[in-house]
């Protein structure tokens, strides 16, 4: 009896816990409850309206336009946010971004909500905000066109082959702001060993994860072994 009152419970909290889609039905604009489908009944989607669900955006072309002030696209903290195969914009000279609720703050905490950036996936956002954890695969890439503090209290991880952009951040703005945010395969980044970094025109810069030597090494003596096992 136990086990089938467990198994209900599980369906139960399934069937309650729908995740967001995006349908893109009425456009592009990220603000727009239109173009979604899972949202609960009765809210009204808007910049700083929390979305207390995981949301997905597949295969989706998703702008942020300017709105009123400086504000963002927000997730409750404990809720993943997946930009699958998609890509992000800004548009109409935005300066908003993707947050957490107020309050959830990285390093020290509580964190915000997670944000995954997967299969060639491109995001464009003025900044993130407020306890976000960013993950970057290798396939993908993120801009973030803010100056001043674009990953503001807040931090990303990015896979060997991501890139991570900032179109106002010189490289000694990102020195001295945002390396100790940012980690490389989960490891803290380190210029020349997991992370090289290039100029981005004359006020902005560019972060290349890059595998560490002691793989590339691995791989060679790999490569070394098994031609020696062939000659034999």
């Amino acid at each position: 009896m136990i086990k089938y009152i467990a198994a209900f419970l599980s369906l139960s909290s399934f069937f309650c816990h729908g995740a967001v889609t995006w349908t893109g039905n009425v456009g592009t604009d990220i603000f727009d409850g239109s173009n979604y489908s899972g949202l609960p009944n009765g809210l009204v989607l808007g910049p700083n309206v929390t979305v207390e669900d995981d949301i997905t955006f597949s295969n989706a072309t998703v702008t942020i336009p300017q709105v009123s002030a400086q504000q963002r696209f927000q997730v409750a903290s404990g809720f993943t946010m997946t930009v699958d195969g998609s890509n992000f914009s800004l548009t109409g000279g935005s300066n908003d971004g993707i947050g957490g609720v107020p309050g959830s703050k990285l390093p020290a905490g509580p964190a915000g909500p997670t944000l995954n950036i997967i299969n060639g996936s491109s995001l464009e956002a003025f900044f993130i905000v407020n306890g976000v954890q960013m993950y970057v695969d290798g396939t993908s890439s993120v801009t973030l066109g803010g100056g001043g503090n674009p990953v503001n209290i807040s931090s990303i991880d990015l896979d060997t082959g991501a890139t991570l952009s900032f179109t106002r951040e010189t490289i000694a703005q990102f020195n001295a702001e945002h390396l100790s945010k940012i980690t490389i395969n989960g490891t803290a980044a380190q210029e020349g060993l997991n992370f090289t970094i290039d100029a981005l025109g004359a006020a902005g810069s560019t972060i290349t994860a890059i595998p560490e030597p002691s793989a590339g090494l691995l791989g060679a003596i790999g490569c070394i072994v098994l031609l020696l096992r062939r000659r034999r």
